[in-house]
């Protein structure tokens, strides 16, 4: 079972996570829409990761298309112009983008759940992702991100756990500022 103030820790991770993920110099700012439901995701294409433990497994989703708001938003990014970028460059940024969005919620679930595996980008199409509901999934959260020039990607986390899960997604953030405060990191 999963608690609601976990269930509550999912989502927020996922809508930060996205938005993070997606920041760059050229689009710093993306509009973060909570409230989606899996039917109000419209892209075609997914980019699918795993994040597992011994008491949970997350299949982490970036849904996108290749629109024309998309395709300027990563060229953007590359600094190349729209008419350069090959479908090739396209499609390895976006696998890029969704292995860090992925890296993203295992850093931060990484505070709570110290064992955690992440799998490698697979790229699925939209009825591929029909499946995941066969799974036994006690939780799902879905995000939309859009910039200003309307690019849109979504993000979804669906979430199966083996044992009772609860955490405060409060605490790791607290506690991360509080090293983020003037830690000092050698390597």
């Amino acid at each position: 079972m999963i608690s609601d103030r976990a269930k509550t820790g999912f989502n927020s991770i996922l809508s930060r996570s996205l938005d993070e993920a997606l920041r760059s110099e050229a689009h710093p700012t993306w509009k973060m829409r909570t409230s989606v439901k899996a039917a109000d995701v419209t892209s075609p294409h997914g980019i699918m990761l795993t994040i597992s433990s011994y008491g949970f497994r997350l299949i982490v989703v970036m849904h996108f298309s290749a629109s024309k708001a998309s395709v300027r938003y990563v060229a953007d990014t590359l600094r190349v112009g729209s008419g350069e970028l090959a479908k090739s460059r396209y499609d390895d940024f976006v696998s890029e983008i969704s292995n860090n969005f992925c890296g993203v919620v295992k850093r931060e679930l990484s505070a709570h759940y110290p064992h955690l595996g992440m799998s490698t980008p697979n790229r699925l199409d939209k009825e591929s992702l029909r499946h995941v509901n066969a799974w036994h999934i006690d939780h799902e959260a879905h995000v939309k991100a859009q910039n200003d020039d309307g690019a849109e990607f979504y993000g979804s986390l669906f979430v199966s756990s083996f044992a009772d899960m609860d955490f405060d997604p409060k605490s790791a953030a607290a506690e991360e500022e509080q090293v983020d405060a003037g830690a000092l990191e050698m390597f």
